[in-house]
């Protein structure tokens, strides 16, 4: 009869512990939900926005690279001497390396967004104290 005293007294107190940690737990679990949501929210815009200023600048260093190859294309029909292809291989050099760097300083400029930091998993409760049954007599 003792011992089932002392069970029933353990189970009250571990049910006891584990409904008021749960109910301390939803609610800022449910907080910290919307602070994460709000934050995923935030983070895929900016990475939106990241990922077109990135794609454009990408597409002027192609426009730019296009360009400098037909106008050395457009040059060569006319070239009637050595020094004239040279420079119209410099030129295409020159524009190459133009657009190469403009396109390296607009990505240095654009500032890659941080990810929101996954959350931590809340703390588990204590599991109640085993009791051994009392001996039999």
């Amino acid at each position: 009869m003792l011992a089932t005293k002392k069970f029933l007294t353990a189970a009250l107190i571990a049910t006891s512990l584990v409904g008021g940690v749960s109910s301390a737990t939803a609610a800022d679990t449910k907080d910290a939900a919307i602070a994460r949501a709000q934050a995923q929210a935030t983070f895929q815009s900016q990475m939106s926005t990241y990922v077109t200023a990135h794609r454009a600048i990408v597409d002027a260093q192609r426009a730019a690279n296009a360009k400098a190859l037909a106008d050395f294309q457009a040059a060569l029909v006319n070239v009637t001497t050595d020094a004239q292809l040279q420079a119209a291989k410099d030129a295409r050099k020159a524009a190459h390396a133009a657009a190469e760097a403009t396109a390296k300083a607009a990505e240095a400029a654009l500032v890659k967004p941080v990810k929101p930091a996954k959350p931590t998993p809340a703390p588990k409760a204590s599991a109640a104290p085993k009791t051994t049954p009392a001996p039999k007599a």
